[in-house]
């Protein structure tokens, strides 16, 4: 009776032992299944944002110059859109390319001038700026071939600018650069303009100053208007 009992025992526990071998082994393959699953929505999800990061590149290489090859050269209908301070996010890949390209206009159409130097400065101001820039800098110097030096060297001012800095006995301001020279005078341009001096016409004050009489009179006036006007119209 103790024999039977005892053995009856002992396949109980072996019984139980098996259950919980069978157990461990469902849970392992459950936890494997587990872990495979969770890797392949990893997988998944690095392979989803790949794919979102390689559109955003391909759509980083759409720019305005390609959209409208005009822009190469300054004339793309679109281009001004580039100018403003807070252009769209399309103008942001573009923006070079479209300094690149005025730099080589205003290049060519200045080509064996003094000014060409300045080329790389007057593209990176405003289009309006830089068309006044190089319309008066044409009447007034014809582009650096008529300009004041300082102990022989070249001032470079070519837009008959009398400012303070570093006087010719003419009274003209002397610069130490095509670069400073440039952001002087482009800034004195962006004052004007800023109180509605945006024409020629209106313009002729960097000419004038209150009074044309006392400058050579009205026809010289008109004559600088119209000279600086056919360059400016030009460069717009």
């Amino acid at each position: 009776m103790g024999d039977n009992y005892f053995l009856v025992y002992l396949q109980g526990l072996q019984s139980r032992f098996g259950n919980i071998r069978k157990t461990k082994k469902k849970n392992i393959k459950l936890a494997l299944a587990v872990c495979l699953l969770g890797l392949g929505l990893f997988f998944y999800a690095l392979a989803e944002e790949k794919a979102l990061v390689e559109k955003a590149v391909d759509s980083e290489k759409i720019n305005l110059t390609k959209l409208d090859p005009l822009n190469r050269i300054g004339k793309g209908l679109v281009e001004k859109i580039c100018q403003a301070p807070r252009s769209a996010v399309l103008c942001d890949g573009s923006k070079d390319e479209i300094k690149i390209g005025e730099e080589k206009k205003i290049k060519e159409m200045m080509s064996g001038h003094p000014m060409e130097k300045m080329a790389p400065y007057l593209a990176k101001e405003n289009s309006q700026t830089a068309s006044f820039l190089i319309a008066i800098a044409k009447k007034e110097s014809n582009w650096g071939k008529r300009s004041p030096r300082k102990y022989g060297r070249d001032c470079y001012n070519y837009w008959g600018y009398r400012g303070g800095y570093k006087r010719t006995e003419s009274g003209y301001s002397c610069f130490d650069s095509p670069e400073q020279a440039v952001k002087t005078v482009g800034g004195r341009i962006d004052n004007l303009i800023g109180k509605k001096i945006d024409t020629p016409a209106e313009m002729v004050v960097w000419k004038c100053g209150s009074d044309c009489n006392a400058a050579g009179g009205q026809a010289a006036a008109n004559k600088w208007i119209a000279d600086v006007g056919r360059y400016y119209r030009k460069l717009n």
